[in-house]
């Protein structure tokens, strides 16, 4: 067949490579994930050519917020910080949290009707056989209440505004270390946009006796007060705990 006698005035069709399936999950690809893990919005929250296919990744393991280091369970991990140092939950739930955290398969009293609360927040659950039972934001939550918390300064390394990240140097922690923040976070509670948060050192609670980064949380973020010249802290020096 001669081309020239059907022209095709749109060019040749180009067709995009099938993306690769994640090797961590059966129902997302890998790219998919990976935009899943840098949202708060999960897997579920991205843009999907079909939206037919929302139901079958919204339970995806790989940024759900019990998944340690996704952007969803940061932020669930703040929030949680929040509601136990900020606004506790009432005496009869928190009774029925720390029966269900000692409970060990035992039934538990609810005389309050406590129990639909704590599922509400997570912290409670229901397993197949009925039987209420603590869940790790429940333990969580009940860890917040009774840790020390500690007012540090902290200080904005640098920002990475694709995966909305920020890496900072808790030197309440340690004064090397840099740990991974959510850049939204920093934003909202210090006022603070993103060209202006690298090298600004900042104020904050954080829980500062936790053994690794991921552990820290960060509260009651604020701009630091000036720092006079020739008096900025050595950030990257030794090790604060």
């Amino acid at each position: 067949m001669n081309d020239d006698e059907f022209p095709e005035p749109f060019g040749p069709q180009h067709v995009a490579p099938p993306s690769k399936d994640c090797p961590n999950c059966p129902c997302c690809s890998a790219r998919l994930c990976e935009r899943g893990r840098q949202s708060v919005m999960r897997c579920s929250g991205q843009p999907l050519r079909d939206d037919s296919l929302m139901q079958l990744v919204s339970g995806c393991p790989c940024s759900a917020e019990t998944t340690e280091g996704t952007h969803a369970w940061r932020l669930a991990q703040i929030k949680i910080t929040r509601h136990a140092t900020e606004r506790p939950l009432r005496t009869p739930a928190a009774l029925l949290l720390r029966a269900l955290e000692s409970a060990d398969g035992e039934d538990v009293d609810d005389p309050e009707d406590m129990l639909g609360m704590l599922k509400a927040y997570g912290y409670a659950a229901t397993t197949a056989d009925g039987r209420p039972v603590i869940t790790p934001f429940g333990r969580r939550y009940l860890e917040a209440r009774t840790e020390q918390r500690y007012a540090t300064p902290v200080h904005v390394d640098s920002v990475d505004l694709e995966a909305r990240t920020a890496q900072v140097v808790v030197i309440g922690w340690h004064v090397e270390q840099r740990v991974t923040v959510l850049l939204d976070q920093l934003v909202s509670e210090s006022g603070l946009q993103p060209d202006r948060l690298p090298g600004a050192f900042l104020e904050a609670e954080a829980n500062c006796r936790v053994e690794t980064g991921d552990g820290l949380v960060l509260t009651k973020i604020r701009v630091g007060p000036d720092v006079p010249d020739g008096a900025s802290p050595d950030v990257g020096q030794g090790e604060a705990r």
